[in-house]
């Protein structure tokens, strides 16, 4: 495989604007970098905050920049010292790999902390900017450059290369947030809130773990409807019925209980302030969705009161990404996981992807560059 001078690339110029199909250099790679051939790219609500502008302020997104966070790629051309991948397995042109965001390494959360997710050089991809070197890291392009500090795992054979794309950030997240709360155990239940593809791995996880009892809220019809044929025990619909009738409803399946662990996938503060109270006292309530910048306001008897176990996560170490990986691979005969991929978009029409994103009218648009 050949390594162009210049890919195409959809950029996104100017907040809330048409993305732009531009040519970018494909630079050569460092000795431990990589260059790889995007075979898909799966978009996640993340693209769409990015694309208002919404962590602008903050300084986080960079412009201009080439979304896109959810990639897999084949290797077209690795760098001297990139011989092998995360498990010592030998790499080579035409592999079918993931990669890790680039963690720096030398940072107190990287080496003391053991906490690479924090890490406070971190470099994202699909966050800018794509005038600088080594512009293309974001996976809405013909091909990624794979950072240095980057862990590249290969994707396992036998995976739709869409699904195993959406594995890279949405379930490797859940991956990590589970194993922050601790195990699930067979007599528990567990309510999931939100039923995008990061609660519908959730509620996967929980019932391939052995949870006594799942329970996902959410909505539209559509996504509840995978929820059902993934074997949630109870589907409640968040469009109709207010937070007082589910709270009951939980009650009544949990004995007066309420639920072992809570699981919220939806990303609204509405959500969360509902969450705490679906969890018994003595329980675990896992954040994971939640993205509202505006504050709630909270009770710290939760906390004490009540001895609520909470945590939150977000990203995921290489670890993760392999585990999640794996999780596809071992269990697509019993969960269909192409039931949370959209429509196939090309580069030409990621807008109408964003567009459809935005609406709900697509669970995980694909991007095939």
């Amino acid at each position: 495989m050949t390594r162009p001078a210049e890919t195409r690339a959809a950029v996104l110029v100017d907040y809330e604007k048409p993305l732009e199909v531009r040519s970018l250099p494909v630079p050569p790679p460092e000795p431990k970098a990589a260059i790889v051939k995007v075979e898909a790219t799966t978009m996640c609500g993340t693209d769409v905050h990015i694309w208002r502008g919404e962590y602008a302020a903050a300084g986080l997104s960079k412009l201009p920049l080439v979304p896109g966070h959810e990639i897999v790629g084949r290797i077209a051309e690795l760098g001297s010292e990139r011989t092998v991948d995360a498990l010592n397995r030998p790499l080579a042109e035409g592999d079918l790999v993931a990669w890790s965001y680039a963690w720096c390494g030398s940072c107190y959360w990287c080496t003391l902390a053991k906490q690479p997710t924090a890490c406070e050089n971190a470099r994202m991809y699909g966050w800018g900017p794509a005038d600088k070197a080594p512009y293309i890291t974001g996976g809405f392009a013909e091909y990624a450059y794979i950072m240095p500090p980057c862990s590249i795992v290969k994707v396992p054979e036998g995976l739709d290369p869409a699904v195993a794309a959406s594995a890279t950030c949405a379930f490797r997240t859940i991956i990590h947030g589970y194993e922050k709360i601790g195990r699930i155990e067979t007599h528990e239940t567990v309510v999931v809130q939100g039923s995008g593809p990061v609660g519908l791995y959730a509620l996967a996880f929980a019932i391939q773990s052995g949870a006594r009892q799942t329970i996902m809220i959410g909505a539209p019809e559509a996504r509840l409807d995978i929820a059902r044929r993934w074997g949630a025990d109870v589907v409640l619909d968040v469009q109709n019925g207010d937070p007082a009738t589910r709270r009951e409803q939980v009650l009544e399946l949990t004995d007066g209980r309420g639920a072992d662990l809570v699981v919220e996938c939806s990303g609204a503060n509405a959500a969360f302030v509902e969450g705490m109270d679906l969890v018994r006292r003595g329980g675990r309530y896992l954040i994971i969705g939640a993205s509202e910048p505006r504050p709630v306001e909270i009770r710290p008897t939760y906390f004490n009161l009540r001895q609520l176990t909470v945590a939150g996560t977000m990203s995921g170490d290489v670890s993760h990404y392999y585990r999640a990986l794996t999780f596809l691979r071992d269990h697509q005969d019993r969960f269909s996981f192409g039931d949370l991929l959209g429509s196939r978009y090309s580069l030409d029409q990621v807008g109408e992807a964003l567009d459809g994103m935005e609406s709900m009218r697509e669970i995980k648009p694909v991007i095939i560059p």
